[in-house]
């Protein structure tokens, strides 16, 4: 199982929609994030999330150039594990 911390690699375009700063932004193969959370357990039971990893990207922002740090909900068929 992949583990908290670890660098990971999308696999294939995603577009994501909960990024205030950056509406309408598309996760490309080559952007690179970290595990910061696996949301499988609640309250110590195991539960079944569709998208368990939540995954913390830092991209710039394209006007500004200024960095925009957010968090994506990714199922683990969707990034890679990089080393």
């Amino acid at each position: 199982m992949e583990k908290v911390g670890s660098k990971v690699r999308v696999k294939a375009p995603l577009k994501v929609y909960h990024v205030a700063k950056l509406p309408d932004l598309e996760l490309t193969p080559d952007m690179v994030g970290v595990i910061k959370q696996y949301v499988g357990f609640w309250k110590g039971k195991r539960i079944s999330p569709n998208y368990p990893f939540k995954v913390q990207f830092l991209v710039d922002h394209p006007t500004t150039g200024t960095p925009v740090k957010f968090v994506a909900h990714l199922k683990e068929d969707e990034f890679q594990i990089i080393h």
